[in-house]
């Protein structure tokens, strides 16, 4: 199990992609995080399997709906609890 700290840019706030990245993880059974940034990014955390995580972020834009996704930036997170549920924080 690995966890994954990404970082999607685009025109992603304000047109409700928090709300469809939740959807597709709890859907693919993923737990994790997601938050809007200051500078306009999204920050998502994933943890599971890593073909699960790939195949979550290779889903991703095509579930964000009004979302327009330019740029994915993504790393390894180390030292992250155990997550057991998919939230978006606020």
């Amino acid at each position: 199990m690995e966890t994954r700290k990404l970082v999607v840019s685009g025109l992603v706030q304000g047109v409700g992609f928090r709300w469809s990245t939740q959807m597709l993880a709890n859907k693919m059974g993923i737990p994790g995080t997601v938050r809007n940034n200051s500078d306009g990014t999204v920050t998502i955390y994933i943890q599971g399997e890593p073909s699960e995580l790939d195949h979550f972020i290779e889903k991703l834009p095509s579930a964000s709906g009004f979302a327009h996704i330019e740029n994915i930036d993504q790393e390894l997170a180390s030292n992250v609890e155990k997550m057991h549920s998919f939230n978006v924080l606020y």
